[in-house]
């Protein structure tokens, strides 16, 4: 089986959450992106602070922009967080971008099986990608669907990406630009 991918063109729209503070200019920056490093903490997920997490759009204003996300959905509806302080940058991908797609436990499971983690604890390799041999290979990100989040979440068997508890798009390498960046809002008074 090939690895199933998405092309760059049909990716939802994405943006990425941020306070105020946040220096957009660094994001945007290839030279400045902070390359994907091994497993973090729970085995799933990169490094902390390591390539770029990005959610589909969930809500715009009349003007077409950006002003709520999975990402803030889920942190709203799941931690009871106020996300009114929140801004979203949108992310383009570039024309020609190479992007994984999980909508389905075997797209996951094939991923595994073509790049395991590099780790000496073998329940390790078999559960789990080796992200960085992902990038090194030239794939640029990682999207999961919901129905992928779902399927991955706890499977009977094989690999899962427990934890990853949202549609949302991991950037391997800088295959992106930067778009607007807008203030959130809460759901009321924005168009979905």
């Amino acid at each position: 089986m090939n690895l199933a991918t998405i092309p760059a063109d049909v990716l939802p729209p994405q943006v990425y959450a941020h306070p105020i503070e946040h220096d957009v200019t660094v994001t945007a920056d290839p030279n400045r992106f902070r390359a994907i490093r091994g497993i973090g903490t729970g085995w799933v997920k990169p490094k902390g602070g390591t390539g770029l997490w990005t959610a589909p759009v969930t809500a715009t204003a009349a003007d077409g922009r950006p002003v709520d996300s999975a990402w803030l959905e889920w942190c709203r509806a799941e931690m009871d967080s106020d996300t009114s302080d929140q801004y979203l940058t949108e992310i383009h991908p570039m024309p020609g971008a190479r992007i994984l797609l999980i909508d389905c436990h075997e797209h996951l499971v094939e991923i595994v099986r073509q790049f395991p983690a590099a780790s000496d604890m073998p329940w390790v390799a078999e559960s789990y990608p080796d992200w960085e041999g992902l990038a090194a290979a030239g794939w640029d990100a990682v999207y999961l669907t919901d129905r992928g989040q779902w399927a991955t979440r706890l499977p009977k068997s094989g690999p899962d990406l427990y934890s990853w508890d949202l549609e949302s798009c991991l950037w391997l390498r800088h295959a992106y630009t930067v778009g607007r960046t807008a203030v959130s809002q809460t759901p009321e008074g924005v168009s979905r």
